[in-house]
């Protein structure tokens, strides 16, 4: 499959999971290494989100589609976030507007502040603070957007057929669950300018085995974490889950890695805590 073959109609097979293995993993390295191909998934995937609100989706792929996009409470809340603005939106649209007498009520209005001036400082106080909050939520919004397209590409790198990939761009590191007794430094990473993605071993030291783990990291001091579901543990000689992130997410600081295990049913089990430090 070449690059320039990738049509909208195949990725949006790609979203939803149709695609046999070879071609899936085709997809998933475009979308690692090409930025228009990683935009216009992005695109797509917000189109299958509203077809989705829509009820436009058949009955086969709204069922794959909740199975990829729904599979947490997170992801469930913020499709239901989705959901209501999307509503809000269509009922704004459709109300009646009569735009005939807007001039003249306007004129009304302005002429009633010129003669009743001590309204004026309270109202326009109002309207400022309106246009404050709006400004919010849009920043709110971009921002819950933003994110949602992070976890997504965490989720691809982290791929089974991602991680199958050897890579000299992927420099990885050992890292070892934090303890109260452990008085060693946390692991130092220093990222340089080769380096495109490093790969974070964390070794599973508890007696309990998991099918599927999930992982949660977070900068130290920052409100924002991202999830990363369905990742798979390996036994080498030593019970491991690999993790993979992108240099360009890590700023310098100390990080966090919550690492749980997850039963049959998708519900949280034991965990395990690991960290360590990037530097310039």
């Amino acid at each position: 499959m070449k690059e320039d073959s990738v049509t909208d109609a195949l990725l949006r097979e790609f979203l939803l999971g149709k695609l046999a293995d070879a071609d899936r993993e085709r997809m998933e390295g475009f979308f690692l290494t090409d930025s228009a191909t990683r935009e216009r998934v992005l695109a797509l995937e917000q189109d299958l989100i509203d077809d989705y609100l829509e009820d436009s989706l058949s009955q086969e792929d709204k069922e794959r589609f909740l199975s990829r996009y729904a599979r947490t409470d997170e992801q469930r809340r913020k499709l239901r976030i989705t959901g209501a603005i999307k509503d809000w939106a269509v009922r704004e649209a459709m109300a009646p507007h009569t735009a005939a007498p807007t001039i003249s009520v306007w004129n009304r209005f302005w002429t009633w502040l010129r003669l009743k001036p001590r309204f004026v400082v309270p109202i326009v106080v109002t309207i400022v603070i309106a246009i404050v909050l709006a400004i919010v939520w849009l920043n709110s919004r971009m921002e819950q957007r933003k994110h949602l397209a992070i976890e997504q590409e965490l989720a691809q790198l982290n791929s089974p057929a991602s991680m199958r990939e050897v890579s000299p761009q992927i420099t990885p590191f050992e890292l070892r669950p934090v303890s109260v007794r452990d008085i060693r430094p946390h692991v130092e990473i220093r990222m340089r300018a080769e380096i495109r993605f490093i790969e974070l071993r964390l070794p599973w030291i508890q007696n309990e085995r998991y099918s599927m783990y999930q992982a949660e990291v977070r900068r130290v001091g920052d409100r924002e974490a991202f999830t990363i579901p369905n990742l798979q543990a390996e036994s080498n000689g030593r019970y491991t889950i690999r993790l993979r992130l992108p240099a360009q997410m890590l700023t310098r600081g100390d990080y966090q890695i919550k690492l749980t295990g997850l039963s049959i049913d998708g519900s949280a089990k034991s965990s395990e805590e690991y960290s360590f430090v990037v530097i310039n």
